[in-house]
């Protein structure tokens, strides 16, 4: 299985916000692993293609209530 990698700003990103975000991005069908940069206010999210897709992650972080940059 070969996985991809999305990189998705979220405007406002903070450590209080990453473990609701990490459990609604976990949920996405296909996602292997989700990391955050705090200092640039990104996820990185390891998924497989064939499960999921780039804008099935962006509509997950827009229901959360984030805005995506």
């Amino acid at each position: 299985m070969r996985t991809k990698t999305a990189i998705i700003s979220i405007q406002g990103l903070t450590s209080e916000a990453i473990p609701s975000l990490r459990e609604i991005l976990k949920a996405v069908p296909g996602v292997e692993s989700v990391d955050f940069g705090l200092e640039r206010g990104v996820a990185v999210i390891e998924f497989d293609p064939q499960h999921s897709d780039v804008d099935s992650l962006l509509r997950a972080v827009l229901k959360a209530g984030y805005k995506v940059l």
